[in-house]
């Protein structure tokens, strides 16, 4: 027997099975992109919380930077407020 049988019945045979495999594969990979699509929804809500949660840490980063100018300012304030205290006491004894 060669790769195609000679019986009309039989060569109509295959491809009605060939056919019904075909479907059924057709039908597993649907399943699958649904899957994938659906993953991928998940992903992209996942996406959109990360960036959202990225935004809040950028703001507090920006809190934290601006409340270090300020404290790097410390020295600075308490050197003019011991200026000051010595004025005043120099002041007050005269």
């Amino acid at each position: 027997m060669g790769l195609l049988p000679k019986n009309p019945a039989e060569i109509l045979g295959r491809a009605d099975r060939t056919l019904t495999n075909t479907d059924k594969l057709l039908g597993r990979v649907d399943d699958t992109l649904s899957a994938v699509s659906s993953t991928l929804s998940t992903v992209g809500g996942t996406l959109g919380t990360v960036e959202e949660t990225l935004g809040e840490v950028r703001a507090l980063l920006t809190e934290l930077h601006e409340e270090m100018a300020l404290l790097k300012q410390l020295p600075a304030i308490a050197e003019q407020v011991s200026e000051i205290h010595r004025m005043v006491s120099e002041t007050q004894r005269s």
